[in-house]
């Protein structure tokens, strides 16, 4: 299985970013992959309704105090996406955070995870915008 992470540092506290990962929510406003809609149905599961219509079940990790936000998106009954995703404080300097995100793909096409970890990378930098301007 190949895998590949991107990373991004964002000019917030590590704490604040933790805060802001661990409300499932919020990753409608950045994760292209989890798509423009997600919400919370009756029973607890959530739904992302991406662009094109298709509905797909995302599981979160469980709010933690150690900066963990992997989730999985169920797209279809065979068909799941884990994603690792996790926020770190950024040495000693306690203003700034790195996140990181690891894709794992089994696909026989590489190329496919190449297109998938660039469009992560912008995911990250939206999310570095949306921390960065609305935690200030």
């Amino acid at each position: 299985m190949a895998a590949h992470t991107v990373q991004t540092t964002i000019a917030r506290p590590w704490r604040e970013v933790c805060d802001f990962l661990g409300q499932a929510a919020n990753f409608a406003r950045w994760a292209s992959w989890i798509g423009p809609t997600l919400e919370c149905r009756r029973g607890g599961d959530w739904i992302a309704r991406r662009a094109d219509g298709a509905e797909a079940k995302v599981r979160f990790t469980e709010r933690n105090a150690f900066g963990i936000a992997d989730h999985c998106v169920l797209e279809a009954e065979d068909a799941a996406r884990f994603v690792a995703l996790r926020a770190l404080p950024h040495g000693d300097d306690l203003s700034l955070c790195e996140v990181l995100l690891t894709l794992f793909d089994d696909a026989p096409a590489p190329q496919a995870l190449v297109h998938r970890a660039e469009a992560a990378a912008g995911d990250l930098a939206q999310l570095k915008r949306l921390i960065e301007r609305e935690r200030r």
